[in-house]
């Protein structure tokens, strides 16, 4: 006689595989986060093309490229790079992510599950060379994309963030049978927490080396840098918001 499965609605999982799900629930939490920031002026209609109709830029372009270091967080350790522009959303300032990457597989999954961050993976460093921060990002190996260089000279005032212009992602999940219509495309807000330890900036630089069409950050390109700063901290990524469903 046939028997029925005892998985139902109500025994689901947060994540996948349902009765062993591969990361733990948001809040996400990170200890001595170690990060270094390039923000610069950058092309306007090459950061429209990639920007959301619902949002916009209000004036000059801005980009910033982060190098991250997360020796503790409740996925684990790992490296990170992001690019993201500032923008708004209904007049409330953003910051739009269109890439990021990372080198491990657990925050990579709840990135792109939870929130909709793209990422893909790469190989990622951040290390110190005498008085130099030196981060940089390949895709593929060998291929380098992006490096970013950081003298760290003036201490600046630590500023407790407790409410930062949120990360905003396009979560995107294709359709199983191969419909160019995504079963779902929604635009996701990301709140975080951060307890700053100590800041520094200084000179800086950033450069684009790869004009991959494939990994496109070059597209993105530095026009005027307009700060580089060191920061250390302590913070939490918040369960995410859907803002705009398509």
């Amino acid at each position: 006689m046939p028997v029925k499965g005892r998985i139902s609605k109500a025994h689901l999982g947060t994540n996948m595989p349902v009765d062993a799900p591969l990361y733990s629930k948001p809040p996400i939490y990170y200890k001595n986060v170690e990060a270094i920031s390039f923000t610069y002026e950058t092309d306007k209609d090459a950061a429209l093309d990639i920007l959301p109709d619902v949002l916009e830029i209000p004036g000059v372009a801005i980009a910033t490229v982060l190098f991250l270091r997360y020796p503790f967080s409740t996925l684990g350790p790992y490296y990170e790079v992001i690019l993201g522009l500032a923008c708004a959303f209904k007049g409330e300032p953003k910051f739009y992510i269109p890439h990021i990457v990372v080198d491990s597989d657990i925050p990579m999954a709840a990135g792109r599950e939870i929130w909709g961050y793209p990422k893909k993976f790469a190989r990622i460093t951040l290390e110190k060379d005498g008085d130099l921060l030196i981060g940089t990002m390949e895709r593929p190996k060998g291929n380098r994309i992006c490096t970013g260089v950081l003298r760290p000279e003036t201490l600046l005032e630590p500023v407790a963030q407790t409410e930062r212009v949120p990360g905003v992602s396009l979560r995107v999940i294709p359709a199983p049978d191969g419909s160019p219509t995504p079963s779902l495309a929604e635009l996701v807000e990301g709140p975080t927490e951060s307890k700053p330890i100590e800041a520094y900036t200084g000179t800086g630089s950033l450069q684009f080396h790869s004009e991959s069409e494939l990994d496109p950050w070059h597209k993105i390109k530095v026009v005027k840098l307009i700060s580089a700063i060191y920061r250390k901290y302590d913070n939490v990524l918040l369960p995410g918001k859907v803002i705009k469903k398509y």
